[in-house]
């Protein structure tokens, strides 16, 4: 009895430390990155340092996942907690629909004064997404954007970031920064030799290692929380725009001085819309539970080792549609999946005709996986007699959450579109 009451006591003056000196928070999203492609994912380290010494100084998650696998609803998870079906976001180039509130909103409530720095993925924001401070990119091109197809990766204006950091605001910040690489088009030659998609990927990770040494040129460094994330694998086959492992699986590197024990491998399975509840609980807000609940759930005592228990299954969806004015796709493509520690289950609602963005390849109207065994994703086992039983489950259990998320596949999408209609 004694321990246990030692234990609460320890854990209540924990969870008071935490809304009593709140952190700051530095999100660090990178676009269209290959999980294959960072060092301490098993590429080479000299392409990634700053991220394994993300890695090294706090922890490094081995089963996060996007519940997308194309940008906007994977940054739509990232700032409302919300699943894309639930908050609007689905179709890539959309937004949120008007009552969803976001992390800029939360944290601004919260007392933090948020910002933030490059790309934002979120097209049409609603009535409850607004940033306080926005840092555009620079005018200097990064190295290796030499063409004309390079030209929206610009180097970051970190001028402006270093007046935002040393600013005499009192309030902590939540600075969001959303890069625009390693997406292609693909950089020409770089001073060190790379060229290609590793020439963007090991300049992305450059402009985070300058991040690093900011917080720690201005002495923030112990005081922030740092979280580094991918939005969704890149353009190659079985990756982006299917909801396979390779789609959706993304690198997590977490540092939060004095809670995370630095070298720290996490192999629970998580969810990226997990974050924004995580940070609402670290810095005391209220995580809401009314008509528009989020999905995610706080992930504090997995960052900081006080349990391995969190999520049995994961739940993914794709959306076909593209309702920007780029790009623009109006062939309805919804794809949707659930996964367990152990099998994975996928259904395509118009499986009838080929992915349009597979040029035009067909897919069969469920794939059943068994990861123990088939960790690729190659064997389909919809239609094997010793799987049935955990089929059907999987089965009914996206039912429920596709009626939960009041998602109607193909239609869903054709709203989208009236939503979004095609600008002259």
């Amino acid at each position: 009895m004694r321990s246990t009451l030692l234990l609460a006591f320890s854990w209540f003056v924990g969870a008071s430390a935490f809304a009593a000196d709140p952190p700051n928070v530095l999100i660090y999203l990178a676009d269209d990155q290959y999980l294959s492609s960072v060092g301490c994912y098993g590429a080479d380290p000299s392409h990634t340092p700053n991220i394994d010494r993300l890695a090294r100084e706090g922890a490094r998650f081995t089963r996060c996942f996007t519940p997308s696998s194309i940008c906007t609803p994977n940054r739509g998870v990232l700032l409302s907690g919300m699943y894309p079906l639930r908050n609007g976001a689905h179709p890539n180039h959309s937004g949120f629909i008007d009552g969803i509130k976001s992390l800029p909103n939360y944290m601004k409530d919260a007392g933090y004064r948020a910002c933030i720095v490059g790309k934002d993925g979120i097209q049409k924001p609603s009535d409850l997404y607004h940033w306080e401070f926005r840092i555009e990119k620079s005018d200097h091109p990064v190295p290796g954007a030499t063409e004309e197809k390079h030209a929206r990766h610009r180097k970051t204006n970190f001028d402006e970031v270093k007046r935002f950091l040393s600013s005499g605001d009192k309030r902590p910040f939540c600075i969001f920064h959303a890069a625009s690489l390693p997406h292609g088009p693909e950089l020409n030659q770089i001073p060190n030799g790379l060229s290609g998609y590793n020439a963007a990927n090991h300049y992305m990770d450059h402009e985070l290692g300058v991040y690093l040494e900011l917080l720690k040129d201005n002495q923030l460094d112990r005081k922030t929380l740092v979280i580094y994330l991918n939005d969704n694998e890149a353009q190659l086959k079985r990756t982006k725009y299917t909801l396979y492992d390779t789609g959706v699986r993304v690198p997590m590197a977490i540092r939060w001085p004095g809670y995370i024990r630095p070298g720290t491998t996490i192999d629970t399975m998580v969810s990226t819309v997990d974050v924004l509840p995580t940070l609402l609980d670290i810095i005391g807000a209220t995580i809401p539970t009314d008509s528009l609940p989020m999905d995610g759930i706080s992930m504090r005592d997995v960052w900081t080792g006080k349990s391995d228990l969190f999520r049995k299954e994961l739940f993914f969806s794709y959306t076909g549609v593209i309702v920007g004015k780029s790009g623009r796709m109006e062939t309805p493509y919804p794809v949707r999946a659930i996964r367990t520690d152990r099998f994975k289950y996928i259904r395509y609602l118009n499986h009838r005709i080929g992915h349009p963005k597979y040029k035009g390849q067909v897919f069969p109207k469920e794939e059943f996986f068994d990861l123990s065994r088939d960790p690729n994703e190659q064997i389909n086992l919809a239609d094997s007699d010793a799987h049935v039983d955990a089929r059907r489950l999987l089965s009914h259990r996206l039912d429920e959450w596709m009626s939960e998320m009041n998602d109607r596949g193909i239609e869903s999408e054709l709203e989208s579109l009236r939503r979004y209609p095609r600008r002259k």
